[in-house]
């Protein structure tokens, strides 16, 4: 079983007023026209009507299928429709809601190819620098050794002097000594 269904609040010219289709009304409106579909059956309903028909259900207060709460002005062919076929204009408005819906999607598809990088390039982790090669520790090595016997006035070949050779030959080659 369906539950009744929001389809479209509508308005015509008040000189083209419709009859509102509530069991036993007939009144002429022309402002805040609902559109309903119950079942298989698609009503016009006048505001009052509407209210006193659905007001119990959540349908009272729905956001309509095809147009705004506010409602939308039909032209004269639409006017017509709901007078003679109310489904043909249901249709229509079914039809233009989904070249509405595709044109949003294919909107949002292009701004997802198109998209720009972001503004500010994620920061690499820092590298270390390269490791000295054999060639330049060996260089590196004799330099702080001479550093030692000048700087300290020690021999850096007795033992317990290797710690004061390698704290010179990493200031000589930056961290990556060891």
């Amino acid at each position: 079983m369906f539950s009744p269904e929001l389809l479209a609040i509508v308005e015509v010219p008040r000189d083209e007023r419709v009859r509102c289709q509530a069991p036993g009304c007939n009144h002429p409106v022309f402002r805040r026209i609902h559109v309903v579909r119950d079942g298989d059956a698609v009503s016009v309903l006048g505001s009052e009507c509407f209210k006193h028909l659905f007001t119990t259900l959540p349908l009272a207060s729905a956001t309509p299928k095809y147009s705004t709460s506010e409602g939308r002005h039909l032209t004269d062919e639409e006017r017509q429709l709901l007078v003679e076929n109310t489904r043909r204009l249901i249709e229509r408005f079914e039809a233009e809601h989904q070249v509405e819906l595709e044109r949003v999607a294919a909107l949002q598809a292009a701004r997802k190819q198109t998209a720009p990088a972001p503004p500010f390039p994620r920061p690499e982790a820092p590298r270390p620098p390269p490791k000295p090669s054999p060639e330049e520790r060996r260089i590196a090595e004799a330099q702080a050794k001479e550093i030692v016997r000048k700087k300290y006035g020690v021999d850096p070949e007795l033992p317990g002097r290797r710690g004061l050779v390698l704290t010179e030959m990493g200031a000589l080659l930056g961290k990556n000594a060891g």
